[in-house]
C-alpha cells in the first residue's frame, strides 16, 4: 500500500498511462429526491474473487432489490460490496390504524374467551404491537412505489458511477505500481540473459567432473553415464527458462492495457512466472560464482513478483 500511495503521488509527474485498471476497493454514495421523501445509498466495495452484493435495505425497498442487482452487475465484476440504503419523508411521524385488521383480530379474540371461558382483559398497547395493525405514516403506499423505484434507480446509479470512480482512481495508482515493477523484471530477465553465457563455462567444468567421476566407476554402466550426462546436461541450459520468463513479463505488459479480468490473468501469469524463477535457482544453486550472481536476481525476481501478486490480488 505504501508503494501504492507513493506511485500516487507520482501521477503528475509521468506521462498519461494506457492503462485502465480498476481497485475493487471504495466507496461510493448517491441520494435523490421525489417530493416528500427522499432516499440515500451507500456502496463499501473490498477484495473478492468474485462479485459479491450484500445488502441491507429496509422492507420498503425489497422489491427494488433485483433491479439493484442487476444494475450492479451491468457494472461491476468483483469485489465484495457492502449495500445500504434508508428511506427518509418529510411528513409528520404519525401512525395510521388498519381498522380491518384490528376488527379481526378483536373478534377473534372474544371468540377465545367465550370457547375457553377466558376471563384475563385484553391488552390493548400488545394489540396494537401486531403486525398489521398499526403503520407508519411514513409507509410507502402502493402510489408511491412508482416514484420510489424511480429515484431508487437514481441514487443506485449515481452511488455506482461514485465508486467506479474512485476505484479507477486507485486503479492508476496500482497501473503505475505494477508497470514499474513489471519494468523492473524485464531489466532482471535480461541481467540473467546476460550472465548466462559466462556460466557455460562452469556447467562444462561440473559436466566433465561428474564424467570422470563415473570413468574411475569399475564396472561402467552406459547407460547410466548417457543418463547423467543429459541430466547434466539439461540442467546447464536455463535459455528456456529465460525465454518463457520474459515472455510471461511482455504478456502481463500487455494485459494491463486491457479493460477486463485483469486481476485473474495477472495472478495466472505471475504462478507461471515464478515456476521458471524456481527453475532457474534450482538449475543455478551449485554454479560457484556466477551462479551466486544468477540466483540472486533471481531472488530479487521473486521478491518483485511477490509483491505484484500482492497488487493483483485488488485489481477488479
Amino acid at each position: 500500500m505504501e508503494r501504492s500511495l507513493h506511485a500516487c503521488s507520482l501521477l503528475t509527474n509521468h506521462s498519461p498511462l494506457t492503462t485502465m485498471l480498476r481497485s475493487m476497493t471504495g466507496y461510493g454514495s448517491g441520494r435523490a429526491e421525489d417530493g416528500n421523501f427522499a432516499v440515500a445509498v451507500s456502496l463499501k466495495s473490498i477484495n473478492h474473487r468474485f462479485l459479491d452484493l450484500q445488502f441491507r435495505l429496509p422492507s420498503e425497498f425489497a422489491f427494488f432489490e433485483p433491479k439493484a442487482r442487476s444494475l450492479m452487475r451491468e457494472r461491476l465484476l468483483r469485489g465484495h460490496v457492502e449495500v445500504t440504503a434508508s428511506l427518509e419523508r418529510g411528513e409528520s411521524n404519525e401512525l395510521r390504524l388498519d381498522r380491518k385488521v384490528l376488527a379481526a383480530y378483536l373478534a377473534a379474540c372474544q371468540k377465545v374467551r367465550e370457547e375457553f371461558g377466558v376471563a384475563t382483559e385484553l391488552d390493548l398497547v400488545a394489540l396494537l404491537r401486531v403486525p398489521g395493525v398499526v403503520e407508519s405514516e411514513s409507509a410507502v403506499s402502493e402510489e408511491e412505489l412508482g416514484r420510489l423505484e424511480t429515484i431508487l434507480e437514481q441514487a443506485f446509479l449515481d452511488a455506482i458511477k461514485k465508486l467506479n470512480e474512485m476505484r479507477e482512481t486507485e486503479g492508476r495508482a496500482l497501473a503505475l505500481d505494477l508497470e514499474t515493477r513489471l519494468k523492473r523484471l524485464d531489466e532482471l530477465g535480461q541481467r540473467v540473459n546476460d550472465l548466462a553465457p559466462s556460466a557455460v563455462g562452469a556447467f562444462h567444468e561440473r559436466l566433465e567432473s561428474r564424467i570422470r567421476e563415473l570413468m574411475k566407476e569399475p564396472e561402467l554402466d552406459a547407460s547410466r553415464m548417457a543418463q547423467e550426462v543429459a541430466l547434466l546436461t539439461v540442467r546447464s541450459d536455463v535459455a528456456e527458462e529465460l525465454t518463457r520468463f520474459r515472455s510471461h513479463v511482455r504478456q502481463a505488459q500487455h494485459l494491463l492495457k486491457e479493460e477486463k479480468e485483469i486481476g485473474k490473468k495477472l495472478d495466472f501469469l505471475l504462478q507461471e512466472m515464478n515456476r521458471e524463477v524456481n527453475t532457474l535457482l534450482s538449475k543455478t544453486t551449485d554454479v560457484p560464482v556466477i551462479g551466486m550472481a544468477i540466483g540472486e536476481s533471481a531472488i530479487e525476481m521473486k521478491v518483485e513478483i511477490e509483491k505484484l501478486r500482492e497488487q493483483a490480488q485488488n485489481i477488479e
